[in-house]
């Protein structure tokens, strides 16, 4: 957009005006004629030329008015904090939310997280950082919570987390464990029940790993009740996509790992962790992880 400058001659000035005008290219604008004064408007950028003859400066129209404003000192001060607060405010987290059903909780993760430095008004975490704490919240409250995920939107911080169901079976639980899925043994934590296989076996989903029955010295079939776990080792393979934006690659693998993380369930470690594939198309990227987990495999069933 082309800014103007407003001036106004005398009527005996006019000539003077005109070939003044024509010699020296400039462009002139809505000449009027009121109460014995001519006005018109000239391009700000030829403002030099038209000043090198007697007219009379009225106004300026246009953005260049605006940007004038911003010359005085005061104004660049103000202007400069203004633009230095908002580069800031981008960099920093202005707000946490949790998402979740359980107050408690919810109070300790906020509490958790002002424990670590990590409150509004602190700078935004990078994706390893982001997933040190999406560890260390797992590890604390891996007995209330079945899922957590941990991301950032804008300049607010998100933690969202699913309750862990607890178990409401009487003490006396004669339920057999069984394979949730296959997996190779590693140990046993078994207080009660007679163990069906060995360290180092292989199993597979359904699997009987616990019984609930025992034969005595005089051959009889006796009913315990069963309590324990049983931890094996997990093969699982994630996979996460996100558009493509041309970010840098490093951090769309972070994220990407991080969003993949948060699909490992809360009690389980990770073993090893191996990347099987990255893949950038024009739309997407995707990466394709291994993970060798040890977790408790053993669920009750009747």
């Amino acid at each position: 957009m082309i800014s103007f400058d407003y001036y106004c001659i005398e009527t005996w000035q006019l000539y003077e005006l005109l070939h003044y005008i024509k010699d020296h290219h400039i462009k002139l604008w809505h000449l009027t004629y009121k109460n014995d004064l001519y006005y018109f408007y000239i391009p700000i950028y030829q403002r030099y030329l038209i000043r090198e003859i007697n007219v009379c400066y009225i106004s300026t129209i246009g953005l260049f008015k605006y940007l004038l404003l911003f010359i005085k000192p005061l104004n660049m001060i103000g202007l400069i904090s203004f633009i230095g607060m908002i580069l800031i405010c981008h960099h920093l987290i202005l707000n946490i939310e949790v998402i979740g059903i359980v107050p408690d909780t919810n109070t300790e993760i906020y509490q958790t997280l002002y424990d670590e430095g990590i409150m509004p008004y602190t700078f935004l975490k990078d994706y390893e950082e982001l997933n040190d704490i999406l560890s260390l919240l797992k590890n604390t409250f891996s007995n209330d919570i079945e899922y957590i995920n941990l991301y950032q939107t804008g300049s607010v911080l998100y933690v969202e987390y699913t309750k862990r169901q607890q178990d409401t079976v009487a003490e006396n639980d004669y339920r057999n464990i069984y394979a949730s899925k296959d997996g190779l043994i590693a140990y046993f934590d078994i207080d009660s029940g007679f163990i069906e296989v060995d360290i180092n076996d292989y199993v597979v989903k359904g699997d009987l790993l616990v019984n609930n029955e025992i034969i005595s010295t005089t051959n009889e079939t006796k009913i315990i009740p069963v309590k324990g776990h049983v931890y094996a080792y997990t093969y699982n393979d994630y996979e996460q996509s996100i558009d493509n934006h041309n970010q840098d690659y490093a951090d769309a693998f972070y994220e990407l790992l991080l969003k993949i993380r948060s699909k490992i369930p809360t009690d389980a470690i990770i073993d090893k962790e191996n990347v099987l594939q990255i893949n950038k198309t024009s739309s997407t990227i995707t990466l394709k992880m291994h993970y060798t987990l040890l977790e408790d495999i053993g669920t009750k069933e009747t």
